[in-house]
């Protein structure tokens, strides 16, 4: 019960000076998945491209293997999913969105999948056509992302 005393008070005096506790943030330079998922990705020029839905973790290393942009649709009918290297994305310096250099008609061209039959991405094959798309190399030793 004190514990959650505490905390209580810490909140509101975070409400009190203008902090909204959901965004309190980490001063580290750490990046939580709870802060990429549902972040903006935009091409170069700044158009949207989609959000993050999703984030691939390697098992064998603990990396991020791919991040999973949600792009189209509309209202969750007819969305495409798309493995995105991460290697490939950059934060914006204010970290308020992800850049990815394609185009709409260039992701549209992506390989996808649908977001109810994700493909094997812990499959080399699947790994090189997806890279190759994204023009990032391939991970010379690419851990296994099987057990």
């Amino acid at each position: 019960m004190r514990t959650l005393g505490i905390g209580l008070v810490i909140a509101a005096l975070l409400i009190t000076v203008g902090v909204d506790p959901s965004e309190a943030r980490d001063k580290s330079g750490v990046l939580k998945a709870s802060n990429l998922i549902g972040k903006r990705v935009q091409s170069t020029e700044g158009k949207k491209l989609g959000d993050v839905k999703d984030l691939v973790i390697n098992p064998g290393d603990g990396d991020i293997q791919y991040v999973v942009l949600d792009f189209g649709g509309f209202l969750g009918l007819g969305d495409k999913y798309f493995a995105v290297p991460w290697e490939a994305l950059q934060l914006t310096e204010d970290q308020k969105a992800i850049v990815l250099d394609v185009s709409k008609k260039d992701l549209k061209q992506a390989p996808g999948f649908d977001k109810n039959n994700w493909p094997d991405l812990g499959s080399r094959d699947t790994a090189i056509v997806i890279y190759e798309f994204y023009e990032v190399p391939l991970p010379d030793e690419m851990p296994p992302m099987k057990k």
